[in-house]
């Protein structure tokens, strides 16, 4: 699964988050476009060698790690999960503190990946201890450990790689779920000597303390103030003798709009429908009765009818919200 975007728009302008996603590319196509070897050099001089840090050397390199990768599908990587996630978790914390939490969250996750190191002796040695780590990985996941506890209901649109590529929309606390579990399996996979090349336990020690700081800090999401349902009867533009107008009612959901509409005494074959991306018509005639209704949306729907009954003079479809 590789998340494309959530729909969860902050309320302010993510000034920090913007500022880290340039660093981190500045710094990487630097030394890219000098070559690979000043590169390799690169990641050696500010990579965070476990085994240095031991021995209190270096110790700055904790943080100049952050801002460096190894590759680009290293660093699109984990560009991408700082820009889906990232600004939401900076609009509940204050700029300030998204970037000091942003520091601390790498710190911690570097931390936990040299803890690991040390359980790895018995079946890696200590080569692990002279291999430097870089990325932003770490600090990222405390952000996705944040994410979780702040917006768990917030809906991710998903590229699913099954038979065909399908883009769903999931919860958070689904997907950054799946996401730690497997972290946390690769993880367990990683102490037996398994090589993969990937800080799994920086991972997991960012995301859980991600998850620790938002609860003993309290931090609380902000969130848009939710649109009115339509409740009342659409104005119509115009008078039509013997003309009624039904009572609509839109309700507007994370995914879709269900739409309810009275029209007692006509038959479902004499309802007609029309929909476009804002909005939508109904007319109706029957036994001495018409009806005529139109209606606005605050959101943009797919001009597509779903799930149309009919029962007792209620009618009711869906339309699927376009994000």
């Amino acid at each position: 699964m590789l998340p494309i975007q959530d729909e969860n728009r902050p309320l302010t302008t993510p000034y920090v988050n913007y500022g880290l996603l340039l660093i981190n590319i500045v710094v990487f196509f630097f030394f890219f476009f000098q070559g690979v070897r000043s590169l390799e050099i690169a990641i050696f001089n500010l990579g965070a060698i476990p085994l240095e840090i031991l021995y209190g050397k270096r110790l700055w390199t904790l943080f100049s790690s952050m801002f460096m990768h190894a590759d680009i599908t290293h660093l699109l990587g984990n560009m991408l999960y700082l820009w889906i996630f990232g600004d939401n978790v900076e609009d509940a914390f204050g700029h300030i503190r998204y970037f000091f939490f942003y520091l601390a969250g790498g710190l911690i996750a570097s931390l936990a990946h040299i803890i690991s190191l040390f359980i790895e002796i018995p079946t890696m040695g200590t080569v692990g201890f002279m291999i430097p780590t870089v990325g932003a990985s770490g600090a990222i996941s405390a952000i996705l450990g944040a994410y979780l506890i702040l917006y768990p209901r917030a809906r991710i649109r998903t590229i699913v790689f099954y038979f065909f590529i399908h883009i769903v929309s999931i919860p958070a606390y689904y997907y950054l779920g799946f996401w730690f579990l497997y972290q946390l399996m690769m993880g367990v996979f990683s102490l037996t000597g398994l090589p993969s090349g990937i800080a799994f336990w920086a991972h997991i020690g960012g995301f859980v303390a991600g998850v620790l700081v938002v609860k003993a800090l309290k931090v609380k999401p902000r969130l848009r103030a939710p649109r009115p349902v339509i409740e009342r009867p659409v104005e119509h533009p115009y008078i039509i003798p013997r003309t009624r107008t039904p009572i609509i009612e839109a309700v507007i959901e994370p995914d879709r709009v269900r739409v309810i509409a009275e029209l007692p005494g006509v038959n479902e074959q004499n309802i007609s429908i029309t929909v476009s991306e804002w909005g939508f018509t109904i007319s109706a005639e029957g036994e001495g009765v018409r009806y005529y209704g139109r209606a606005a949306l605050p959101v943009m729907v797919i001009p597509r009818i779903e799930g149309l009954s009919f029962k007792n003079g209620v009618l009711s479809f869906v339309l699927y919200r376009v994000f």
